[in-house]
């Protein structure tokens, strides 16, 4: 499954039974949901960003920066994060 196919299920997935915990619950049990899905999602980010700036300690430790397959690799693995939305974007690179 290509990833912006994946991405378009997940979205309904996330929709439909966003739906059906309204539909079951009510309001309150949407909201709880949309509450949840929030506080998990910036937590998976917050810790995604502290990922990553540990790799950049060790990868500076081991002068690893220096090497351009790698840091070609880690700036990959970087945008795709932020593409999938695990990352946010910032104004001014920090790793």
């Amino acid at each position: 499954m290509s990833e912006e196919k994946s991405g378009n299920f997940l979205d309904q997935l996330n929709k439909s039974f966003t739906d059906f915990v309204e539909k079951t619950f009510g309001e309150s049990g949407k909201e709880f949901v949309e509450e949840t899905s929030k506080k998990i999602k910036e937590f998976s980010s917050s810790s995604i960003k502290k990922f990553m700036e540990f790799s950049d300690s060790v990868l500076d430790n081991l002068k690893l920066k220096e090497n351009e397959q790698v840091m070609k690799l880690r700036d990959s693995i970087e945008d795709m994060l932020k593409q999938g939305g695990f990352l946010e974007e910032d104004g001014e690179e920090d790793f």
